[in-house]
């Protein structure tokens, strides 16, 4: 069922695209860098390490008006995080100096439509980024086998907004694009009656737009 929602949306995106005088299209590729908070109400904030991911998809760019435009994106995107745990026993309560690696990956389906301000210098062009998106859950990967009751019920849909720059070089009829995009979660990705968990990311990409 979470998989009609995404491709209820491309499809609206596609028809409205051909409606408006599409300015270019393309894909883009890159790392996801992705964080999460734990905050416990009654016990010291649980702040896992930062988990590079991969991300990749495709776009469409249109509205095609001096120094603004409008670009729809669908994407393939890993986030979650990891941390390294001490291992205890009861004789070496405080570790008894190896660790074990508690990784979660959580794949999503991310649509998002953003606003472009352009600033055209002929061959380069600089560009901010704005705009609302939406991501649905896919996969969890747990790399102890399993997930804990929180990761369970983690939301499979979370809404935010991103923010980012970037820039494109113009080759003949391509162009090549880089940027780098704040990726801000506005519901909590988990919340319970002790524990809240947040999460945002950053995105690194690489692109072609034709």
């Amino acid at each position: 069922m979470k998989f009609i929602y995404p491709i209820i949306i491309v499809l609206f995106i596609v028809s409205t695209s051909q409606a408006q005088l599409l300015r270019g299209y393309g894909f883009k590729v890159g790392a996801t860098l992705a964080s999460e908070d734990w905050d416990y109400k009654q016990l010291n904030d649980f702040q896992p390490d930062s988990r590079w991911g991969f991300n990749i998809g495709v776009f469409c760019e249109f509205l095609n008006i001096p120094y603004f435009s409008v670009v729809t994106e669908f994407n393939y995107v890993q986030k979650g995080m990891s941390e390294d745990i001490p291992v205890t026993t009861i004789t070496q309560p405080d570790g008894t100096g190896e660790y074990i690696t508690w990784d979660t990956r959580v794949d999503y389906l991310d649509l998002s439509a953003l606003g472009k301000l352009r600033f055209d210098l002929e061959m380069f062009l600089p560009y901010i980024l704005l705009g609302p998106k939406i991501d649905f859950e896919i996969a969890q990967e747990h790399s102890l086998g399993s997930a804990n009751i929180v990761e369970e019920n983690f939301n499979e849909v979370m809404y935010g907004f991103k923010i980012g720059i970037g820039g494109t070089i113009k080759i003949n009829t391509i162009s090549l694009l880089a940027e780098i995009l704040y990726d801000y979660d506005i519901n909590d990705l988990y919340e319970g009656e002790y524990l809240t968990v947040t999460s945002n990311s950053v995105d690194f990409r690489l692109g072609i737009m034709f």
